[in-house]
């Protein structure tokens, strides 16, 4: 209130001043610029009005700089508010971007720190004061307990691990949102993977056959078609299986383990043939194999096939067998652990 009336109370006082002065004493002054051939005669009271009125000036051009550069500095910080905002909600989206500057020196070192960490909000937090921030706390909990958003709303890029997440929520409801996935390059392994195993789970074997060399096997997947395989809900060739297996890495306990789960579920000269089939193509497998010829009481053919390995090899079958022969009978599973 004391800006608005100042320029007005300065005038008239200047004025009031000048009238006095000039009825107290109404001579005149000569005054030359220096370095110059121009002067100026005026009544002192005049003289003494400019002098006022310039110190008015000046005074009122320190206030102006001061309230501008306050002004400035308020425009600043309300800019690196929203910027840092942006920043933070950038972090939790896990996108980058470059242009986001911060100018005042406080926010500078905020966010400066601010950038070397990552950010991942609570899940079910959504107390804040920002409503920015307020919707991000709301979509990351929703996302983290199972639920589909719009992605394009929050501007997330297709690199978040959000992005990902919403993706494999949307594949959770209905196996059936993964299948363009599982065909489309653009997509990361890690999606065409979760796509495939939950077509696996879901799909008929007339499905999951015209899309099983869509994509490439790891361990995860081999273990689930093998899975299904066994539970008799698809149709694989020993030749499939096989090279599953080897692609896929499978050690001695995964061959094993393997075995073990079609017990009772194959057919057992299909499940002596699956394993006797991987055996010859894996080492690893042998161990597998000897499991199947054991618990299925073809101890001939066991004997017969360990002969072919080397005496300190396999001395749990040889064990089984020399208490076998001594008229001692165990659980096969004591012996393949």
């Amino acid at each position: 209130m004391f800006y608005k009336y100042y320029p007005l109370t300065i005038l008239i006082l200047g004025a009031l001043l000048g009238l006095y002065i000039y009825n107290l004493d109404s001579t005149t002054f000569e005054y030359t610029l220096p370095f110059s051939d121009l002067t100026y005669d005026m009544p002192v009271a005049l003289w003494v009005v400019i002098i006022v009125y310039a110190f008015f000036f000046i005074t009122i051009v320190f206030i102006f700089s001061d309230r501008m550069g306050k002004f400035l500095s308020n425009n600043a910080i309300k800019s690196d508010k929203k910027i840092f905002i942006q920043k933070i909600k950038n972090k939790i989206i896990e996108r980058k971007d470059e242009n986001l500057i911060l100018k005042t020196s406080l926010f500078k070192e905020i966010g400066n720190i601010i950038d070397q960490f990552d950010i991942s909000p609570k899940v079910d937090s959504t107390e804040c004061q920002n409503a920015e921030i307020k919707k991000i706390l709301a979509m990351y909990s929703n996302l983290k307990n199972g639920e589909e958003i719009d992605i394009h709303k929050f501007n997330i890029p297709k690199t978040s691990s959000l992005f990902t997440l919403n993706v494999k929520n949307s594949i959770s409801k209905n196996y059936k949102n993964g299948l363009p996935i599982i065909k489309n390059k653009n997509y990361i392994y890690e999606l065409k993977k979760f796509a495939f195993i939950a077509l696996i789970k879901n799909a008929d074997n007339k499905e999951i056959e015209k899309y099983k060399d869509q994509i490439s096997y790891d361990r995860e997947i081999a273990l689930e078609m093998l899975n299904v395989f066994v539970e008799g809900r698809i149709s694989l060739s020993n030749q499939e299986i096989s090279d599953m297996c080897k692609n896929a890495k499978f050690t001695k306990d995964d061959y094993l383990n393997l075995v073990k789960s079609a017990k009772g579920k194959l057919d057992p000269n299909a499940w002596i043939k699956i394993s006797e089939y991987l055996a010859d193509n894996d080492e690893n497998a042998e161990n597998a194999y000897f499991y199947v010829l054991l618990e299925l009481e073809m101890l001939d053919r066991a004997k017969e096939r360990l002969r072919t390995q080397p005496a300190y090899e396999f001395l749990n079958v040889r064990a089984y067998l020399d208490l076998k022969i001594a008229g001692k009978s165990y659980p096969t599973d004591l012996f393949f652990k």
